[in-house]
């Protein structure tokens, strides 16, 4: 039986400075497949969803086992202000594979919304930034495809 190791340093977990939704804490879920993610709403909204970024490391090894993970959540019920709340996710299935190393989840982007799909936290701010700027060039783009053909 291959016995799968993650465990949380505290060290490897950024707590977003000025963020009013932030991860706390994270670990492996005893006896199953799959690891949770605090998060703490520090801020003045509910969190109804948002998206996690995670690569898989084990410490002093310079290569990630897992460079990129990334899943959507969303939270039935909200996290209100001044609460926490454990999001959980199953290990991916490349890191359920690996034996004999202590694997680690550096989580490394967290956005967190609230029901009407407004920012909660800084990484929350970039996505719709982005999102804004992929707006304005697809709209471009449309503009000369149309001016191309006459339009």
């Amino acid at each position: 039986m291959k016995r799968l190791y993650i465990v949380c340093s505290a060290c490897l977990l950024p707590i977003f400075a000025h963020a009013d939704v932030a991860v706390t804490h994270a670990r492996l879920l005893p006896d199953t497949p799959s690891f949770e993610v605090i998060i703490e709403n520090s801020g003045d909204r509910a969190v109804a969803r948002g998206y996690i970024a995670a690569r898989f490391i084990t410490p002093g090894r310079e290569v990630p086992w897992l460079d990129s993970w990334e899943q959507p959540y969303n939270v039935p019920g909200g996290v209100e202000p001044g609460e926490s709340y454990p999001l959980k996710f199953g290990v991916p299935e490349e890191i359920e594979r690996i034996d004999g190393y202590e694997i680690v989840p550096d989580v490394h982007f967290l956005s967190a919304f609230d029901v009407n799909g407004e920012p909660l936290n800084e990484d929350a701010e970039t996505v719709m930034k982005n999102l804004e700027a992929n707006r304005r060039e697809t709209e471009a783009l449309l503009k000369q495809v149309e001016e191309l053909m006459g339009g």
